[in-house]
This record gives structure tokens, sequence and C-alpha cells, in this order.
């Protein structure tokens, strides 16, 4: 049986339960179908009004139809999120950046779950995780911005976020523009940030959809730090098939390169610097506490880059942290953890990497 991590990484071509395609307009064309996506121009107010970049109407139509299954879902997701974090008192709660993104993760994760544990996704699902990836896209932005200035953001409120994606061009993406109205991201925002109750379906579901989520979620920072981890030792390379690599996308994709400038001269001790931060990202909320292992792991990426030896030499150090953490990724999805082999640890990263620092030995 295939791997669950490798299957949501490489499976491009699922649909919910209405037929429509999950990924939308980032669907491989092989995939889509003739009708699956109607694009309009925008007619929302800023930078979106009258955009060459067109929106997405027919996503659109079916958040429209699910929108109180939307927010319902949002809430029981944010609520968990904030009951975890806060131990047990989510009216208390302020979330801050990170916490802004890792909600979102949560709605990215929820069709994954429903599909590993049902075998299908409910269309309210799909509309929510294309809506929360938005939100994901703008809280990485941010966080850029923290990492490389002095910006402090303030308490967030619905109207901030909102000010904050219009004014850092968010919803305006490579290809389409968001296709939601000002009032309708005016109240998803809120949902975030005041904590409205929720309840539906999910509601009974909310420890298992946490736990998921939080692999979900440590799974993908802890790829993002293996990523910017090796490129430092790419650049240490500096073969053809090394710079080759290092030209790549980021890894994950919606994600962002960050390395210290002149990252090819950083002695190794300041690389680990430079990491440490970015590991410390990586916070435990499962029910369960199986995630709590995930931050050991992403402390040893960050420092394990620090450690000396050849680039092949920290390659295979760092390949092995990764693979125990995907490991228990892995568990935490519901899938074996035996099954994470170094085929899969591969399929998960740039194709051919591990022939890159082979061949340097």
């Amino acid at each position: 049986m295939t791997a669950l991590v490798a299957r949501m990484v490489g499976e491009t071509f699922h649909r919910d339960a209405e037929d429509r395609p999950l990924r939308e307009g980032r669907t491989p064309p092989e995939y889509l179908r003739a009708g699956d996506i109607e694009y309009r121009p925008c007619p929302y107010a800023g930078g979106r009004h009258q955009h060459a970049k067109p929106m997405n109407v027919s996503a659109l139509r079916q958040t429209s139809a699910h929108w109180d299954e939307i927010l319902d879902a949002l809430a029981v997701l944010r609520g968990g999120y904030a009951r975890a974090r806060t131990g047990g008192s989510p009216a208390a709660f302020q979330p801050d950046l990170m916490d802004l993104w890792r909600v979102s993760q949560l709605g990215a994760a929820l069709p994954w779950f429903c599909l590993f544990r049902d075998g299908a996704v409910p269309a309210y699902a799909a509309a929510l995780a294309k809506a929360t990836q938005g939100v994901g896209i703008w809280a990485q932005r941010m966080l850029v911005r923290t990492l490389t200035s002095a910006w402090r953001p303030s308490a967030f409120t619905a109207a901030s976020i909102a000010e904050l994606a219009e004014e850092s061009g968010t919803l305006i993406g490579a290809s389409e523009v968001c296709a939601g109205s000002e009032k309708m991201l005016g109240r998803f925002f809120e949902v975030y940030v005041d904590g409205s109750p929720g309840g539906g379906e999910l509601a009974a579901r909310q420890a298992e959809l946490l736990a998921f989520g939080a692999h979900y979620q440590s799974f993908k920072l802890l790829v993002w730090l293996y990523y910017l981890a090796r490129r430092y030792l790419l650049h240490d390379l500096g073969t053809p098939a090394a710079n080759a690599l290092l030209a790549q996308p980021c890894e994950p994709a919606d994600f962002f390169v960050l390395e210290a400038p002149g990252a090819a001269a950083v002695p190794p001790f300041a690389r680990a610097r430079w990491l440490q931060p970015l590991a410390a990202l990586v916070v435990p909320f499962a029910p369960d506490r199986s995630d709590v292992p995930h931050a050991l792991a992403a402390l040893q990426l960050a420092l394990g880059i620090g450690l000396p030896g050849t680039p092949a030499e920290s390659f295979a150090r760092l390949d092995e942290i990764f693979g125990a953490a995907v490991a228990r990724v892995e568990a935490g999805f519901g899938g074996d953890a035996s099954a994470i082999t170094q085929e899969v640890r591969d399929s998960l990263i740039a194709r051919g990497t591990r022939a890159a620092f082979q061949s340097s030995r």
C-alpha cells in the first residue's frame, strides 16, 4: 500500500463529493474536464478590481452554497486548536500570526482527513481548504516580514487581517485572484479571531481532526526545514547538479526560500543559528501528544546542519532525521510507519537530490 504522506504529496487528481477538482485551477491539465472552472473578471474593490488575472466563479458558487457549513467547520477547528493551546480556556485565546497559520493548515488538512478516513471529501471540506490556503499564504508572507524587519503586529482583528491581505497583495495569486467578496472575507476572518462557536458533523470528531492536522502542519514545516538545510549543502557542493537543484521550487510549494545572505560562505555554526528560530515554529498541539517528537526533529534538523562533515555526510544525517519524522507523521495519519522507505522519502523532495550528494563522495 502506498504511504499516505506520499499520496498526499503526489496525488493531484482527486475530486470532492460534488465532482469538483480539489486543487481547482492548480489541477494539472490532464485531470481537468471541460467546464470545470469558469473564470471572470473580478468586480470587487481594491487591487483585484478588473485585474488581468481572473477569479474562479465556479469555486465561488460552491463556497456560497456551503457557506454556513464552511464557517461551522472552521469554528470547530479553530475552537479545538484554541482549547489545546490554552489548556482548556479557548475564550481567552488571542491568536498570534503562527496561530492563524496553524488554523489555516487544519483547514487545508481536512480534505485529506476525510479522504483517508472516509474515502470521500464533502464539498464544504473542499471549499474550506481552498479558503484557508489563502490565509496560510498570507500568514507566511507576514512571517517573512517579522523575520526580516522590525514589524511586530498588534492583536489581530478581522479588519486588520483584511487590510493586510490587501496591502500585501495576497488576494492576487499567481494565476487568479481571490474570489471571495469583501463581506465573505470579513466574516471568514471573524471566525479566525473571535472564536465563533462551531457545530455540525465535525464537532464530534474534533480531537481526531486536531491530531491529524497537528501532524499535517508539522510535516509541512519539517519539509521546509529539511529543504532550507539542504540548500546550504547544495551551495557547498557547487556542482551542476547541485545548482540545478537550487533552482527548483521551494518545498513545500506554498512556502518560500529563506536563507542567510551569501549562503555559500556562511559557516556551519551560523547556519544552525539561522535555522534554529524557524525550528521553534513547530509547536505540538495534538490532544494525544503524538506530535511532540516533531518539535525535537525540527531542532535536530536545524542543529544538524551545524555539525562538522562533508556535504554527503551531512545530507545522510539530515535524511535520517527527516525519515524518522516522516514515519511518525505517517503513523499520525493512520498509516504504517514501516512504509516510509528511502524511496518514499525521496519522492517527497526534488528528484535527483540523493544522487547529487552520493556523486560527491
